[in-house]
């Protein structure tokens, strides 16, 4: 069954009189987002710093025209639905855009909220980390596994935004490792009134990919061998340029140098 054909007509007049790279519009009561092809690369700085750093969560994507990120997130959106992994619906692309049925809100507007209940925090956590889970015993990996990428609707979380790719000499494995800390650092930037037990988290991945038992020895081994950084944070005027993303970062750090095992 194809498209409604005023439906693709309203998304072609939209096209033309949006020119945002990503946003929603409704139709006959139904929420759809479209979101238009952009090339993907990393800056010269990121390059340095991970040349400088070697550290895996500072990757350079591959570079990609805005055609070839266009077939390369839709065809992995397609592929990732056929193993099982929930993620949106396209109703409709062509090389410019493409159009996904909604499907809910951002995790972030949940567990951001500060009177968020542990019993809920920890809800959400375990219904991301499923995901996150089924998409590793796939043999996959998502390239951008922040909470801000999972959308919840229902009791159903579904995963967006697959744009990244990296070079192929780089493993599976890293990338998955990669996926886990961003995953992890996404949940330092909670402002709930209670503290997360990463411990806990991690063990719950590693329960669910037994294959990747190894990877909390190597975030201890990260923190270890960023811990100057660690001491870096501490001075007053490192604090006071970092910002909030730097700030979650550090407390990451600290986090996993001290965890148990």
């Amino acid at each position: 069954m194809g498209l409604d054909k005023k439906l693709e007509e309203e998304i072609f007049s939209l096209s033309k009189d949006n020119k945002e790279e990503i946003f929603s519009f409704e139709y006959a009561t139904k929420k759809y987002w479209l979101k238009r092809a952009r090339a993907t690369k990393s800056n010269f700085i990121h390059k340095l710093f991970y040349q400088l750093t070697d550290i895996d969560i500072l990757l350079p994507v591959e570079n990609k025209s805005e055609k070839q990120s266009l077939l390369y997130e839709t065809t992995k959106i397609e592929r990732l639905k056929e193993k099982g992994v929930c993620t949106p619906n396209i109703i409709f692309k062509n090389e410019e855009f493409f159009v996904l049925e909604d499907s809910g809100k951002m995790v972030n507007s949940y567990i951001r909220k500060r009177d968020i209940t542990k019993e809920k925090m920890y809800y959400y956590i375990e219904l991301m980390l499923k995901e996150l889970a089924l998409i590793h015993n796939n043999k996959e990996f998502h390239g951008g596994a922040q909470a801000r990428n999972f959308i919840y609707k229902e009791d159903k979380i579904t995963v967006i935004d697959f744009e990244d790719s990296f070079d192929k000499s780089i493993s599976l494995e890293t990338l998955q490792f990669r996926d886990l800390i961003l995953f992890l650092l996404s949940l330092t930037k909670t402002r709930a009134s209670f503290e997360l037990d990463y411990n806990f988290i991690i063990n719950q991945y590693i329960q669910l990919v037994p294959q990747n038992k190894d990877f909390r020895k190597r975030l201890k081994k990260l923190a270890s061998k960023l811990s100057f950084l660690i001491t870096l944070s501490q001075i007053k005027f490192i604090k006071n340029i970092m910002g909030r993303d730097g700030e979650g970062f550090f407390k990451l750090l600290l986090i996993l140098k001290n965890l148990e095992g």
